[in-house]
């Protein structure tokens, strides 16, 4: 009998304080779908009926009126901005109240919680200060011919495999053919390695990287559980990457740095750049005319980026942000160049106008180099409506560092409302660049968006593929010439189009937070004529 009457005291506690907690956006008078008991609104995802792309568009499409919305991430207060001034706002001239993304690593982990993601008030400061030269066009420029080696791989890879097919074709799932690409790129372009992951397939470099960027249920789970309650998962040590993972990076970047140390050995990769940034030799050109051609989705880095620093960084630090660099390019721009590629296979007419100016310049230039993909203005509007359509950096976070005033939520709403410090936002890139207020029939593929007749049209603030305001994606330059190398070796050599298994229309995978494409990216590629 007593321990029903403990029991029966427990829920009604229970009870009482989930009725307390998940009514204090209708207190304030800010929408929100309703919760889940102690899921709040992370049933979809958990369950995985939803991709969370799809969940947090729902969330978007569900209250047209609001400028922001509520959402329970399980027992804790969220917001999702809509209106796209306050997102300019929060992201740009308010930028210090939302200097830091949420954890998703914990603070146990002294490596992972050490990338520029990660980092935190002037900590993350000085390190952008420190990397931000190292991503200029100038130094893209010495990277691309690295690029192109790795393309050459993957064509011929491709082509054997045609050749070998006896039918004229091959169906290719590709994803795992831009996945193999973009490590090969990250290999030599970041660590100085030479790896054929066509050939080579079970390539310890491309196994690592793979564990590490694919972000399975097991990882998203750890990665919202730190960024929901980071002080339970620091209690207890919480780590998403294995430490056999954490080694064999550490050994790659450290090792390589003191061979080149020993020998004198200079290549214009990312681990010159770090070492370069340790000894404080790394600085910003004056001359930024080589950025203006950079493409139509980079972003600009702000005075944050451009200040000089004098802080000496560790050995760890050095290998956290060339495992940023690797995580980041691995996943984020293979499932862009995966999407680009479907696409083009079903917008044929896109695809041959693309190959045209493809093929002109590779005539009139006598090869692919760094100008080649920075002056083709097709090349641009193509891969500016890919990152519309399907950006890699879906959702934007930030953590409200400081009290903050975001106004009413409505028109008819009676008072402001203040986020308190420590409170996460998002923003939701993918229902903003789909929402038909900022750019017509959404849906379709169109590059003539961006055009130099229709681009001036669009809003800076309903269009950020690579973030917005000082916190952006500091490797813009180099994933855009990533992708553009890319379509213009394939588009030079190969056909694509769809084929008995390509998934018609597009569906996102549950099973991942990645973007991916349920039952993958299959094409088949013939050789162009």
């Amino acid at each position: 009998m007593i321990v029903f009457i403990w029991v029966a005291v427990l829920i009604a506690v229970l009870v009482l304080y989930l009725r307390q907690v998940y009514s204090s956006f209708s207190r304030n008078g800010i929408k929100h779908l309703k919760p889940i008991p102690l899921l709040g609104n992370m049933g979809p995802m958990l369950f995985r009926t939803k991709h969370f792309a799809d969940d947090v568009a729902n969330q978007y499409n569900s209250f047209p009126e609001e400028r922001f919305v509520g959402m329970y991430q399980f027992v804790s207060e969220s917001f999702l901005l809509r209106d796209v001034d306050l997102i300019k706002k929060v992201g740009v001239k308010d930028f210090e109240h939302f200097l830091d993304h949420r954890p998703i690593f914990s603070t146990t982990d002294t490596f992972f919680s050490r990338i520029l993601f990660s980092l935190q008030g002037q900590e993350w400061k000085d390190m952008r200060s420190s990397l931000s030269p190292a991503f200029t066009s100038s130094k893209m420029r010495l990277m691309v011919p690295f690029m192109v080696e790795v393309g050459n791989q993957m064509v011929n890879s491709v082509q054997k495999k045609i050749k070998e097919s006896k039918s004229g074709y091959t169906d290719i799932e590709c994803k795992d053919l831009t996945t193999r690409y973009t490590n090969d790129v990250i290999a030599t372009c970041a660590f100085g390695l030479k790896v054929d992951s066509h050939n080579d397939v079970d390539n310890k470099f491309y196994a690592m990287g793979n564990a590490a960027s694919t972000f399975n249920f097991l990882q998203s789970l750890k990665s919202m559980f730190s960024g929901t309650l980071p002080k339970l998962a620091k209690a207890l040590k919480i780590e998403i990457f294995s430490e056999e993972q954490k080694k064999f990076f550490r050994t790659i970047v450290l090792d390589t740095m003191a061979n080149r140390e020993k020998k004198n050995i200079m290549r214009p990769d990312m681990i010159h750049l770090l070492m370069e940034a340790k000894k404080g030799k790394l600085t910003h050109e004056d001359n930024k005319s080589t950025d203006e051609a950079a493409g139509f989705a980079t972003v600009e880095e702000s005075a944050v980026g451009q200040k000089k620093v004098n802080r000496v960084w560790s050995d760890d630090d050095l290998v956290a942000q060339a495992v940023m660099f690797f995580i980041a390019g691995f996943e984020t721009v293979s499932a862009g160049l995966s999407f680009l590629l479907y696409e083009l296979a079903l917008n044929p007419d896109i695809q041959e106008r693309l190959a045209q100016e493809i093929k002109e310049t590779d005539a009139k230039n006598g090869g692919l180099d760094f100008n080649s993909i920075q002056n083709m203005p097709y090349m641009d509007m193509v891969i500016s409506e890919l990152l519309r359509l399907w950006p890699p950096g879906f959702v934007l976070d930030r953590i409200c560092t400081k009290d903050y005033n975001v106004g009413k939520p409505n028109e008819k709403a009676e008072k402001d409302f203040i986020i308190r410090k420590g409170t996460p936002v998002f923003i939701p890139v993918i229902a903003i660049h789909r929402d038909p207020q900022y750019f017509s029939n959404p849906e379709k593929f169109d590059p003539e968006r961006f055009s130099d007749e229709n681009k001036h049209k669009i809003q800076s603030a309903a269009y950020m593929p690579f973030g917005v305001g000082p916190r952006n994606c500091i490797g813009s330059r180099f994933a855009f010439s990533e992708m553009k190398v890319m379509a213009y070796q394939i588009l030079l050599h190969l056909e694509v189009s769809p084929c008995e298994k390509t998934t018609i229309p597009a569906t996102l995978d549950k099973k991942t937070f990645n973007l991916k494409l349920d039952g993958g990216f299959w094409l088949r590629f013939r050789a162009r004529n």
